[in-house]
């Protein structure tokens, strides 16, 4: 039995979507196909366009297998630590023979010599380097471009002179995860098929790309398959689509209740993971013209950090997501279970070897959570819970719809 494993976001499934979970399956000739997705919430710091069971219902009618979610707090990290993440949630179910990605180069090797592997002239990652020699004037030079508010990936190009940088930055960090693992997974790079993974131009194929056609109520059948159109059709405007700005009343709430409470102290806001004592004072001097979450952002952001860093410092102060909920060590972070959102009848043998190999916990119910994880691993589990319930209720509010507790939801099968 030959098994694949995909890391994917899936905020909706489109077409590119399923030509990577095909692909997948003709080059590594797979019996099965894993998906580790996000949940609720999602890397940019963002919601989801529609929630996790919809979108896992999408992937495995796009040819996945078995879906399991990867954890919040690493969905919903900077690159470095989602890669983790989701490299180390396929390292733990021990059936994974291959790792497929999308990259919009599709050159392996290049991408591998990026990571440092294969090459002693590695330019490596600036958050992974060890700050010595050459590597430390790279690494200063790309601090100074950020702090004059460039991005991370441009940053990392501009000074490496890697052209590909900006669009392979996330398939680097997959393979230097595996290498920190120590993983015997095979990874596997298939080019990516339309636009970047960003783009939003009226030809290109992206999630961002269908996400903006759908809020701007423009036609986007012809970038998604028929199961996902008619998903998406279905739950329209009873629990789809939803966006930053149906959560600007749970995080004003949220922020007030922590500034009130905590006026003289100033850096309880910098224990949430990503707040800087920069973003920390930006927060509390402009809570005062809050209007919504997606102009707060704007008020927040600086040329010192990215929007997409402020998207998230907010988010994990809505989550409560802290610092310490992560290891020291990026090497030292992984999941400490797997949590099965569906799968499909025909894959039972998979199923079957999942629980025999997997050196985590496996839930399938989530009632059965606090007696098969220790302390921190429940409150790695409660975070997601807390983070699907407050999906729920910003969805309720909004669509007006019966409020479900994640806990009381079924896996999904078809």
């Amino acid at each position: 039995m030959k098994v694949c494993t995909c890391i994917c976001e899936l905020n909706p499934f489109h077409n590119g979507h399923e030509y990577l979970f095909r692909e997948a399956r003709r080059l590594t000739g797979a019996d099965f196909l894993v998906v580790v997705m996000s949940g609720d919430f999602v890397q940019r710091g963002l919601p989801a366009i529609c929630d996790k069971y919809a979108r896992c219902h999408m992937a495995l009618n796009g040819g996945a297998d078995l879906v399991v979610e990867l954890p919040v707090a690493y969905a919903t990290a900077s690159a470095d630590y989602f890669a983790q993440g989701g490299v180390s949630a396929a390292e733990s179910m021990g059936i994974t023979d291959c790792l497929c990605f999308g990259s919009e180069c599709g050159d392996l090797d290049m991408l591998m010599s990026c990571a440092g592997i294969r090459t002693e002239s590695d330019p490596g990652l600036h958050i992974l380097s060890q700050g010595e020699g050459s590597e430390k004037t790279r690494n200063y030079r790309i601090t100074q471009l950020l702090k004059e508010g460039m991005s991370y990936a441009k940053a990392y190009a501009t000074v490496t002179g890697n052209e590909y940088a900006s669009n392979d930055m996330l398939a680097v960090r997959y393979l230097k995860s595996l290498e920190m693992l120590s993983s015997s997974i095979e990874p596997v790079c298939i080019r990516r098929m339309g636009g970047g993974y960003n783009d939003t131009g009226a030809d290109s194929l992206s999630a961002a790309s269908v996400r903006k056609k759908i809020f701007s109520r423009e036609g986007f059948a012809h970038l998604v398959p028929k199961y996902t159109y008619r998903t998406l059709e279905k739950i329209h405007s009873a629990s789809f689509p939803m966006e930053a700005k149906d959560f600007s009343i749970q995080l004003h709430t949220i922020l007030s209740r922590i500034l009130t409470q905590t006026e003289d102290t100033e850096t309880v806001l910098q224990e949430f993971m990503d707040v800087s004592a920069n973003i920390e004072g930006r927060i509390r001097a402009n809570i005062v013209k809050y209007r919504d979450y997606e102009s707060f952002v704007g008020l927040v952001h600086s040329k010192e950090y990215t929007k997409s860093r402020v998207m998230r410092a907010l988010l994990h102060i809505m989550l409560d997501i802290r610092k310490e909920d992560y290891p020291y060590d990026l090497e030292d972070c992984g999941v400490s279970y797997i949590r099965i959102l569906g799968f499909r009848r025909s894959a039972s043998a998979l199923l079957t070897a999942l629980k025999e190999n997997c050196v985590v916990p496996v839930i399938s119910k989530a009632a059965d959570a606090p007696s098969l994880l220790d302390d921190e691993a429940l409150h790695m589990f409660e975070l997601d819970v807390n983070a699907a319930n407050l999906y729920d209720r910003a969805c309720t509010f909004k669509y007006g719809k019966e409020p479900e507790h994640d806990c009381a939801r079924e896996v999904v099968i078809i």
